[in-house]
């Protein structure tokens, strides 16, 4: 069955959730969606000496990014090509060799292979270890600071990936001279990685009813913003969507974004990058890693001007934090609905009774306000950033999955 069954967004409006619950599914995603797209590794700012690695996810897939000594980037999979231990497990750091714990195998910054304990009696000196280096993720570039990367080696430019996004990602990115990302954070919920991705995509009307208690003591209504009608989201063909508000609606915790000169009047309130990169104006920004059907965990990063002094930070810091961490007042409401969704959903009936997607449904229009990108606007209200989000996924889906070749001679 196409995995465009799964849907309909030409006469209905509506979606199936067992995208939520299969593990065929699910594989496909790591196949396809999560092989074939760009995808969000870290930020320069926490990657300045040359030495300096991260560890990241692609899909399940755990990466390691490193500045190299010519100050440029790359990244590998982070599994040793002996046994397929995870070569490094610390967070970030700086180092010039990368020492897997088993059996000691070391590589370099560079990914390749450079020291196997008792070579010359256990190998007889006839390994050849530049072959069995660090598999390099082929694509990793960078915009605006943030780095990417893809396994498809045959992917658009960066740039064109994200040219749709821009009108709601470069207005944060371009609010100071220059920035740091400080973070990750992270933590685990019950929940499809999807349920996150498409609420930060699209979801502007569930503020009103979720949120009411924590609106309430952030001093601001919901309900109001969902009304605006010169508020309004974006949808677009690659599947980046998201919305930009009159920011006299958002909490105070939001309300530091600003926009480019063509919509002044407006502020970006949440968007996400296909296929999970997602991000609030106030200067949070999100991935949400796929752990499974029922899983995901939340690496969650805070925005803030390179250099500034321990008060300021802290109190940008602060600012975020208190409505969106693991414990924020905000993001409690959420994750319990994303968990409580995915429970819910999982039986034999619930999983096959259609989910209504008819919000604004017909009524996508174009906007000259907006500079040109490749996709519709609509009011606030109004599922298409969703719509626009899964008719990617099935695109993705249905087309044929990326399998990196193998690498690795044998003993010479």
């Amino acid at each position: 069955m196409p995995y465009q069954d799964l849907m309909d967004f030409d006469k209905v409006g509506s979606l199936n959730p067992e995208v939520l619950h299969s593990e065929e599914i699910y594989r496909r995603e790591l196949a396809t969606v999560f092989a074939r797209s760009w995808l969000f590794l870290t930020h320069e700012s926490q990657l300045p000496k040359p030495g300096d690695f991260v560890t990241a996810l692609m899909g399940e897939d755990p990466v390691l990014v490193t500045r190299q000594r010519d100050g440029g980037l790359k990244a590998f999979l982070n599994v040793c090509r002996h046994r397929g231990m995870r070569v490094c497990r610390q967070d970030l750091g700086n180092t010039q060799r990368f020492t897997c714990s088993y059996h000691g195998w070391s590589y370099n910054s560079a990914g390749t292979l450079v020291d196997v304990p008792m070579e010359d009696h256990s190998y007889h000196n006839r390994l050849d270890k530049p072959g069995w280096s660090l598999l390099q993720v082929p694509r990793i570039e960078t915009y605006h600071g943030l780095v990417f990367g893809c396994w498809d080696e045959e992917v658009p430019p960066l740039a064109d990936y994200l040219a749709g996004a821009a009108p709601l990602l470069d207005p944060m990115l371009t609010r100071y001279e220059d920035v740091e990302f400080v973070g990750p954070m992270k933590w685990r919920l019950v929940g499809n990685w999807k349920l996150a991705a498409e609420q930060f995509a699209s979801d502007g009307y569930h503020g009103g009813t979720t949120h009411a208690s924590a609106a309430s003591a952030l001093g601001t209504d919901l309900t109001a913003m969902g009304k605006d009608e010169n508020s309004l989201q974006l949808g677009t063909a690659l599947g980046h969507a998201g919305a930009l508000v009159t920011p006299a609606h958002l909490p105070l915790t939001m309300r530091q974004g600003e926009t480019g000169a063509a919509l002044p009047e407006l502020r970006v309130a949440h968007m996400n990058v296909f296929p999970n990169f997602s991000a609030l104006g106030s200067g949070l920004f999100r991935v949400w890693q796929p752990r499974g059907t029922g899983e995901m965990e939340i690496w969650s990063w805070v925005m803030v001007p390179a250099g500034a002094d321990d008060e300021t930070r802290r109190a940008l810091l602060n600012k975020v934090s208190l409505s969106f961490s693991a414990t924020g007042i905000v993001e409690v409401d959420d994750s319990e609905n994303w968990s409580e969704i995915q429970a819910a959903s999982r039986g034999h009936i619930a999983r096959r009774l259609p989910l209504n997607y008819q919000m604004g449904f017909g009524l996508d229009r174009d906007d000259d306000r907006i500079p040109p990108f490749d996709g519709k606007t609509g009011h606030m209200t109004n599922d298409i950033g969703a719509r626009y989000f899964y008719t990617r996924w099935a695109e993705l889906l249905d087309g044929e999955p990326l399998t990196p070749a193998p690498s690795g001679p044998a003993l010479l």
